[in-house]
Parts: structure tokens; sequence; C-alpha cells
């Protein structure tokens, strides 16, 4: 019998590859290596999770609800599609909380309370992980007065500090296969598609279709390059309205690709010149460590977060400020200054930034928060080892 059973519950789990999702799946990957730790997964889909058990109930996607009215506790798509999945779980009946240690989630508000609901005092622990922002922590207002988690997984040291005092928490950021997402060296397949043109530099944005991540004025940024060529990957309920800003501002200069399968990203990483990421609240960002391990120049916004996770092989700017990331994306595609960002940003993530040395902190972590309940002396877990 395992030593640690462990449950991973998220709504898109095994449907789509977003950033949540896919960490999820690369933690229960690691987590799953231990022969003395046994995982499964609760999602939507069976896609993507090949070695790994997963049980998977419907749901209605989040693209169904766009433009639908926010309610108290439905602010938003991605509540909605949250609520009918718990609503799915629930009555399919194929979550049974005695037979795991720690349930793992990153969404609020009904996958929590549903723990909430179905626990008992010697139930599994309800470990949270701020993937999506820590908001639900700190709100102490409306329905974010419901919130409750035995441990704490902060994604970021900003989550960390401001939350260390109210919960268990553990400082363990988002990782990266480096043998996956590498330059194109020793065989590496480059995306091949016949719009994109030969003779480019190519700005890839990578990210979900919404006002947050800032991507229309990662358009404008862009059509102040001269010649440069934008490559659009994610999806989102402001894609319409993109493709038309995108016709007028880069009219022959960009690609929209939509959703890709997860498999495929790693070769259009391969066939960028340099990643592109305006947003200026992210909890992290995978896609700073996949591009960095590719070996892609990066221009981030300039915040505490990006910086923590880049350091110095990336270029910031103020991306509210579209002249001074014009003028980066001007530096970053030079071939002397592409190449040396990329060789230092793969430097950087490719040892210390992996989903293993993750997972690894995810099993202490937890192992920590069972040995405080059973009353037996462990040591101190409240930060696990991260990279600086």
């Amino acid at each position: 019998m395992p030593s640690l059973r462990v449950a991973m519950i998220l709504p898109g789990l095994g449907r789509v590859q977003r950033g949540a999702e896919t960490a999820f799946i690369e933690i229960a990957r690691g987590l799953a290596e231990d022969r003395g730790v046994h995982v499964e997964l609760f999602g939507s889909g069976r896609e993507g999770v090949n070695g790994l058990t997963i049980h998977s109930v419907a749901c209605v996607p989040r693209e169904r609800f766009e433009g639908w009215p926010s309610l108290p506790c439905l602010r938003g798509e991605t509540h909605y599609e949250e609520l009918t999945y718990v609503l799915s779980l629930a009555a399919s009946r194929k979550f049974r909380p005695r037979d795991f240690d720690a349930v793992i989630g990153c969404s609020y508000p009904f996958v929590n309370w549903f723990l909430r609901a179905t626990g008992q005092p010697d139930g599994p622990l309800r470990v949270f992980v701020t993937q999506n922002g820590d908001w639900p922590c700190r709100r102490i207002n409306r329905e974010f007065r419901a919130f409750r988690c035995d441990g704490l997984i902060c994604t970021n040291p900003e989550h960390y500090e401001a939350n260390r005092d109210r919960y268990p928490s553990a400082l363990i950021p988002n990782g990266v296969d480096p043998d996956v997402f590498k330059p194109t060296l020793l065989g590496a397949d480059i995306f091949d598609d016949p719009r994109i043109p030969i003779d480019r530099p190519i700005v890839l944005m990578a990210s979900a279709l919404v006002a947050s991540k800032r991507v229309a004025d990662g358009v404008r940024a862009v059509a102040r390059v001269p010649n440069a060529f934008m490559i659009m990957v994610g999806d989102g309920p402001d894609r319409q309205s993109i493709a038309r800003l995108a016709d007028e501002a880069l009219p022959g200069r960009y690609l929209m690709l939509g959703s890709v399968p997860r498999e495929r990203m790693a070769s259009i990483y391969r066939r960028a010149d340099v990643l592109l990421h305006m947003s200026q609240d992210e909890p992290f960002g995978i896609v700073y460590l996949e591009a960095a391990s590719t070996g892609l120049a990066v221009v981030a916004h300039d915040g505490p977060i990006p910086r923590w996770i880049l350091g110095d092989t990336a270029l910031y700017a103020d991306t509210s400020d579209l002249d001074a990331v014009a003028t980066s994306l001007r530096i970053a595609i030079r071939p002397e200054s592409k190449n040396r960002y990329g060789r230092a940003a793969r430097a950087r993530v490719a040892s210390d930034w992996t989903w293993r040395r993750q997972a690894a902190l995810y099993r202490e972590f937890i192992e920590g928060l069972l040995s405080d309940r059973r009353g037996v002396p462990a040591a101190d877990h409240a930060m696990a080892g991260t990279t600086s």
C-alpha cells in the first residue's frame, strides 16, 4: 500500500490544456514516479494524461457561459463551469474522500466548498494551490469568507508572504520539462505552417484571450516593430475583438492558432524568435519557463514575479507603455541579443525549475502537514526550497 494517497481536482483536467491543468498533470506525473505515492486525477476529459489515473465527469465548458450575468458566487464564465462540474462530480460519487490522505485543488468557490461538504475530521487534507491567484485566501467579504484549506501551496513569493501567517504554507513554483522544451538541437522539430514567413522575426504570444493578459496591447506593440510577424496561441472571450484589431494593425503580419495541443507547443516555441507576455498580474506564468527552456528571448512586464522567475535573462518593460515594449522587442529580435538571452534563460531554468523537483517539494509539504496532524515531530515545512 502506498504511504501517500493524493487526489487532484480541477474541472478542465483531461479536456483543456491551460496553465493550471498543465501544472496539475505534471505534478501528478512527478508524484506518481515515486512508488510510495498513489495519485488520482478528477477532471472532465482524458486527453494528455497518459499513464495517470483520471476520473472523468461531464461539465459545461466555460465558453458556453461567455456573456452570462455576474452574480454572487457566479462572477464569470469560469465559476459557471466549475459549478456544473461539481454538480456532476457529486452525482457521480466517483470521489471517495476516505481513499486519500490529501486532496489538491486550485479553483474557488465550488470545488473548495465541495471538499468541505464531503470532508470528515479524519478525512483528507485540503491543499489549495495559488495557480490562479491567492484572492480566495485573502478576501474576507462575500463568498470569500467561506474559503478554507489545511495547507497552502504558493506559486510565488508575494502569495507566500501575504498568507504564511494565515495558513500552513509552502513556496513551490511551477516547473518545466527541459527534455521536451528544448532549443532546435538534437533533432528537435520546428512548427511548420506555410502562413508563417521565413524572412521575418517571429513574436509569439501564448496566453488566454482575456483582458488581463493584455493581448490586444501586445498586438499594438508588435505593430510598432517593422517587419515583425506575430503568432498568437490561446483562446478566450476576446478572440473576435483581437482578430479585428490584428486585421487593422497587422495586416498580413499575424496568425491566430487558437488552442493548440500541449504536445505541439514546444515546436511552436522553437519557431519563434521572442516570447512576448504582457500580463501585469500573472500569479506565475508557466509560459515563462517553457519559453526560457526552449532558448527563447523573453519580453515581459517589469514586475517582481517575472523578475523572480527569469532574473537577468529577460528584457523587461512597463507593458502599459507600448513604445517601451516595442523597443524591448526590437532589441530582443537582434540575432546577438536573442542568442545571448536565450542561452542564459535556458541555463537558468533547466536545472532547478523542473517538474520533478517541484513534485518532490509537494510531497515533502504534504507529508509535513500529515505529521503535524498526527502529532509526530517533523521538520519545519513552512517554506519549501526554491530557486532565486
